[in-house]
């Protein structure tokens, strides 16, 4: 059977378990910035009291770091001779490195050896990261959760951490009956999807527009994508920006605190006399350092921004009409490459030009 083929009937097999026939059609997933506890985490030992529960993008961050590593000792296990000559998958990432390595040069110059390892890492962790939202059976494989009963508790919380404001302490009768009331309420409201066996259909709405009794389950999957998380971004946004202030003190002292006060400077207040103008360097510098500050936001928020709103995209493009999203992989697959880059690159240019004196020559020690 020809390609083409193939590929029309799986087009046609997809279009009619995607959107035509009504058990096999995907559920809308419940949708939460955080990544999701697994639920009786918080009772589990150390994880539990330690940090309220294990998440599943944390989980992710260490199968993605796992990831790396292997991809990285495989390679160095391979390592050729000068005599050798490199085929299949070794041969790629060889071209890969190269020209990433010839890209990262262009920006840092002979510095590029110093800022290398840093900015090929971000772009593998990254990538494997954001790229891992794409394989079947993340986002969609997990253990069943009660949502009525997830959102009783989240509502019982609040409710407890109001009254506490206001002086009152309820008794644990008090948080356990407004819990169960709660419960009733979002279970009356069917706020779920039913849960058949090992698999979640979507609950249909009747012709009173109300689902069935049971409609109160959802899925919390194994793994959610990393990038999806801002502990996950955050986390490399002050990485990233600790090793510029690192490399800023490595090669030019504490010169490099000149550039964000600049009154610091060795006969400032001389030069400010002979050209007054120069005072504007003081508000300068605190800007520069604000600056700074809000590079990690700006890394952290981008790079969140483009994955989640694509991890919902998925999410809604499968549920309206799951063959569509053949055309939203691939642009998500080009998404996550673009955002591992520019992260990266950012970086890099970053740790470069804190690298060079503001005066336009180099203080190397």
């Amino acid at each position: 059977m020809k390609k083409r083929y193939i590929i029309l009937i799986s087009f046609i097999l997809m279009l009619l378990f995607g959107t035509f026939i009504p058990y096999t059609k995907p559920v809308l997933p419940f949708v939460q910035l955080p990544g999701e506890n697994y639920p009786g985490s918080y009772n589990w030992p150390i994880v539990g009291p330690l940090f309220g529960g294990l998440t599943n993008t944390f989980v992710a961050t260490v199968l993605a770091w796992i990831i790396v590593v292997l991809l990285g000792l495989s390679l160095k296990a391979r390592s050729r001779t000068a005599d050798e000559i490199p085929t299949g998958f070794y041969n790629f990432f060889e071209m890969v490195i190269e020209g990433a390595y010839n890209f990262a040069e262009g920006i840092a110059g002979p510095k590029v050896r110093n800022f290398f390892m840093y900015f090929m890492t971000f772009i593998l962790l990254i990538l494997v990261a954001n790229w891992m939202e794409l394989v079947p059976g993340v986002d969609s494989i997990g253990v069943f959760e009660d949502l009525a009963h997830k959102k009783a508790v989240e509502a019982t919380e609040e409710w407890v951490q109001a009254e506490e404001q206001l002086g009152q302490h309820p008794s644990e009768e008090e948080i356990h009956h407004f819990e169960e009331e709660q419960y009733e309420m979002f279970k009356a409201l069917r706020v779920g999807d039913i849960r058949d066996g090992v698999v979640l259909t979507r609950a249909y709405a009747d012709e009173n527009g109300e689902k069935p009794a049971d409609a109160q389950y959802t899925i919390v999957p194994f793994l959610r994508a990393a990038a999806t998380d801002l502990n996950f971004t955050l986390a490399l946004a002050l990485v990233a920006m600790f090793m510029v202030q690192y490399y800023g003190f490595k090669f030019l002292g504490f010169s490099y605190l000149h550039k964000f006060f600049p009154f610091l400077e060795k006969g400032f207040g001389a030069k400010a006399a002979k050209n007054p103008i120069k005072v504007i360097d003081i508000p300068v510098g605190i800007l520069e350092l604000v600056s700074e500050f809000s590079k990690i936001i700006s890394f952290a928020f981008r790079l969140l921004g483009n994955i989640f709103a694509g991890q919902i995209l998925l999410f809604v493009m499968a549920y309206l009409i799951s063959v569509a999203n053949i055309a939203f992989f691939g642009l998500e697959f080009f998404v996550g490459l673009i955002q591992a880059a520019v992260f990266a690159m950012l970086a890099l240019i970053f740790m470069t030009q804190a690298s060079e004196s503001h005066h336009g020559d180099d203080e190397h020690h």
